[in-house]
């Protein structure tokens, strides 16, 4: 006699194993739960009927998905496909294959039909939300064989773009959606108030003619950056004023503004309200 007592799927009465989700009424199989819509988290207080349901409804909704005409299609991590047209969309919150969503699984429309995604009217949409979060990381340098800090401090801010949507949906309430795949990353020499003195350095800093050498980095010398925010439609970091803007961060400063403009015209096709 095994140490466990082996329990048959409440949905399909195969084999479950000691890791399976368990719902109201049993366990689910690993087969089962994978017809399950990646963002129902509500395991323990479903029951098998609701999950039947659910389960029904997701398979209707590929034949949905499959006459989708998407028109929109956003996100290099979790993706978003919006049909304007129908005032519909689909997504999936992950669609790499690396452990750190280095590689994709998915390269065309109908690579992320084949992942069984719930179809949702925009009217099914309560609130869509942009969360920017950030992580930082000093770097140091090293003096004598020990790691001390920059004066100032040089810090490496680290932005994740995430849309996170409140649904009235039958089976979930709520969906995130991570944009980009791997941080933004933007170095700064620290944080600089929004001050004159502040705007006079940013006006220094970034300009796109005009490359000059310094410490072995190329920094833009002119008196554009000031002018760059002026004209810009979307706000930078409140530390931008700090940033040390080499060539590679200025890569990376066209990365946020890509990234902030995007999920503003997501939340503006779905929601009709920009932020």
């Amino acid at each position: 006699m095994g140490l466990f007592k082996k329990e048959a799927c409440v949905l399909c009465g195969g084999k479950t194993g000691l890791l399976d989700k368990k719902c109201q009424d049993g366990k689910v199989c690993k087969d089962c739960a994978n017809k399950v819509s990646p963002w129902f988290d509500d395991w323990k207080s479903t029951s098998k009927l609701v999950l039947e349901s659910h389960i029904a409804m997701r398979s209707a909704d590929r034949t949905l998905a499959e006459m989708g005409n998407y028109n929109k299609v956003f996100g290099e991590f979790g993706v978003i496909l919006i049909d304007e047209a129908a005032r519909k969309f689909i997504a999936f919150p992950d669609t790499s294959s690396g452990l750190f969503g280095s590689q994709r699984k998915v390269k065309s429309l109908q690579d992320v039909i084949d992942l069984g995604p719930d179809v949702i009217s925009f009217d099914a949409v309560e609130d869509l939300e942009i969360d920017i979060t950030e992580t930082t990381r000093e770097e140091k340098r090293t003096v004598d064989g020990q790691q001390v800090s920059y004066d100032p401090p040089h810090i490496l801010y680290m932005e994740t773009f995430t849309l996170r949507l409140k649904l009235d949906y039958p089976f979930f309430k709520t969906m995130n959606i991570q944009l980009n795949d791997g941080a933004v990353q933007i170095h700064n020499i620290g944080r600089r108030l929004w001050t004159d003195p502040g705007r006079k350095l940013a006006a220094h800093l970034l300009g796109l003619p005009g490359l000059v050498k310094e410490d072995q980095d190329a920094v833009f010398d002119n008196d554009s950056l000031l002018r760059a925010f002026l004209r810009s439609d979307f706000e930078m970091p409140d530390y931008s004023y700090g940033f040390k803007c080499t060539l590679h961060n200025w890569d990376e400063i066209k990365k946020y503004q890509y990234y902030l403009a995007m999920a503003r015209e997501i939340q503006n096709i779905i929601t009709g309200n920009g932020e």
